[in-house]
């Protein structure tokens, strides 16, 4: 009895024993054949770490392409790119062109690929300077309108940025959109630092970032010399014959508001009568001005010469 008890036992382990082993192979062939080893590439953000305080990077990607294996549970996932860390270590870089290869680490899987391996990025040092603040008008406005006054608040501001880039800048701009004012206005601006000739410059800190800006727009007035052109109005007497006519000055300086300015091509005088002339003269002509000019002589001297004909 007891021998047969041994046996049964016996029998009842073996059994558990090959129960195991064939789940085990169920599972090993679910997995496989459901959840099988595949590949997957994607964009990592590359991160900069260790990096000095008085250290800047210039020319490094923010993101590279990594190809990681594994199940199709991890690879597939949605956040992949979270799960992957790459990284250049910039602990005691020092300052010039560098190039530093890219370390990248994958919990789920096996990291395959990793395009670039390595960065070239330029390192400068960080510089601080102070600058003035000037306005730049944007927005649509009336070319004859300009801002007469301004008061910017505060005047100078810090810029903190690379020191290649930093000594190009000797001012910020504050940009006003003018746009439908005509009188007084305040108005907040976000600075913009500008090199001597004339171009934005990126990836630079200004303290602080934004200023008060109270303004006035103004009539705004241009100057410029226009010829003068002599207006005669009537017939010469019979055998009369004007030989030579001459302004004096042949151009004279005037003001006025651009759009005006923008039209006109000289400045005629006042009609001279010459049915009365008998022979030469000189004469001061009054200019016939046009609305909203603002002359530097208001008359001119005209010397007609003619000749007598038989």
């Amino acid at each position: 009895m007891r021998l047969l008890q041994r046996l049964a036992r016996k029998e009842n382990i073996l059994a558990r024993i090959i129960c195991l082993l064939i789940a085990c192979a169920m599972w090993v062939y679910v997995m496989t054949d459901q959840n099988p080893i595949v590949e997957r590439s994607v964009e990592v953000h590359l991160q900069q770490n260790n990096l000095p305080n008085n250290m800047m990077v210039f020319n490094a990607p923010e993101k590279i392409l990594v190809r990681v294996r594994g199940s199709r549970t991890q690879v597939m996932a949605d956040n992949l790119d979270k799960q992957i860390s790459a990284s250049i270590n910039l602990k005691n870089i020092t300052e010039g062109q560098q190039s530093l290869p890219i370390t990248v680490t994958y919990a789920g899987g096996e990291v395959v690929t990793v395009t670039p391996k390595e960065v070239s990025i330029y390192v400068d040092t960080v510089s601080e300077k102070k600058v003035p603040v000037t306005t730049r008008i944007v927005g649509a406005v009336s070319s004859d309108m300009t801002i007469g006054t301004s008061v910017i608040t505060p005047p100078e501001v810090t810029l903190r940025g690379a020191t290649h880039r930093i000594d190009k800048v000797n001012k910020v701009v504050a940009p006003i959109d003018v746009t439908d004012h005509t009188g007084s206005f305040e108005a907040e601006s976000d600075l913009v630092a500008v090199s001597d000739d004339g171009y934005d410059i990126p990836n630079m800190r200004i303290i602080p970032e934004r200023v008060m800006v109270q303004a006035t727009m103004v009539s705004q007035m241009l100057s410029t010399n226009v010829p003068v052109k002599l207006v005669m109005t009537g017939e010469l007497p019979k055998g009369i014959v004007v030989t030579k006519t001459e302004i004096l000055p042949e151009s004279i300086r005037i003001t006025a508001p651009p759009s005006v300015l923008k039209e006109l091509k000289e400045v005629k005088t006042k009609p001279m009568d010459i049915s009365k002339l008998d022979g030469s003269v000189v004469s001061a002509v009054e200019l016939d001005l046009p609305e909203k000019i603002i002359p530097e002589l208001r008359t001119v001297q005209v010397r007609i010469s003619v000749e007598r004909q038989s």
